[in-house]
């Protein structure tokens, strides 16, 4: 068995992301990452009593678009694996990552069973940086998850773009190009073609670090969210409960209670100083929710009309 095949089958088993018996749809848009992950999950799919069908998403907004899609049902039907493919409308607010990304959480939350995609550890890096770009807290920080939101799995995460082609090109597979993987408009591309190689040239350990610092930061992520069981159902805690924690774990309190913004995490500090102080009154959350600290009870409700 190559290394790769043991690395995949590592993390599967590993984190349970997989269970035997189970139907897996591999979200496959004919990049090499996506390619990998379908030889990879046929390759073990009966030792593993997997389902599998393959879904591809076609979002028409390149001239290419059509071409990938026919590659990827070739390549369906020559693992004779079920294939369908969904053609969303398109949205013209927000940024082109955001809509994609949004689309994409849709179409994976009406498929059946257990969605894998082939998001890596080279993805894993270069979200985190990003993340650290914007100033964002441990949820941003924590980078990806093995496990995404709802059904989404990513069992190639331990593994880099680089080893992935290296082993397509090994095993003579075949994959296609995205044109728009090359926009540089776009904020990720500018971060994979302009600072990663230089990143990866001087520190050729950076992306593993990086992955490393990004799972001990989502462990820390999961125990803010065990703070839910805190709170009361009006989103309120006792004063004195809150001060009685340690400074972080009382910034993520607040941050929880603000419904969990993506940024903002010094204004946070300041208040829980407020509170220690012994303020009282209101104060206008990141993320636009307010916070009510009077007598022994701090509560956040939602933001009503008029200045405060």
């Amino acid at each position: 068995m190559r290394v790769l095949e043991k690395v995949f089958l590592g993390t599967i088993v590993r984190e349970s992301l997989l269970p035997g018996g189970s139907r897996v749809t591999a979200a496959v848009s004919g990049g090499a990452d996506s390619v990998a992950m379908l030889y990879l999950l046929d390759r073990f799919a009966h030792a593993r009593e997997w389902q599998v069908d393959v879904l591809h998403i076609n979002h028409r907004l390149r001239a290419a678009a059509d071409g990938d899609e026919s590659f990827v049902r070739s390549l369906a039907e020559q693992f004779e694996l079920p294939f369908r493919c969904e053609c969303p409308d398109t949205d013209s607010t927000g940024s082109v990552e955001s809509r994609w990304s949004s689309t994409r959480q849709s179409i994976y939350r009406e498929q059946p069973g257990i969605v894998a995609v082939a998001h890596t550890a080279s993805d894993r890096a270069e979200t985190i940086l990003m993340r650290l770009f914007e100033g964002s807290g441990l949820r941003g920080l924590g980078g990806m998850d093995y496990r995404g939101v709802g059904p989404v799995r990513r069992p190639m995460l331990d593994m880099h773009s680089t080893e992935i082609r290296n082993w397509l090109k090994e095993k003579g597979h075949n994959w296609t190009e995205d044109s728009s993987n090359r926009d540089t408009e776009m904020s990720r591309n500018r971060l994979r073609l302009g600072v990663m190689p230089v990143l990866e040239d001087h520190f050729p350990e950076a992306v593993s670090g990086i992955c490393r610092s990004g799972a001990l930061l989502s462990g820390w992520r999961d125990l803010q969210d065990q703070l839910e069981g805190l709170l009361t159902e009006d989103d309120s805690i006792a004063r004195g409960e809150l001060l009685e924690m340690p400074g972080v774990l009382g910034v993520l309190t607040l941050w929880q209670m603000a419904g969990k913004p993506r940024n903002g995490f010094e204004e946070f500090q300041k208040i829980l100083n407020w509170l220690n102080r012994g303020g009282r009154g209101k104060h206008i959350l990141p993320g636009g929710k307010r916070l009510v600290a009077e007598d022994e009870l701090v509560c956040v409700e939602a933001r009503g009309p008029g200045r405060f």
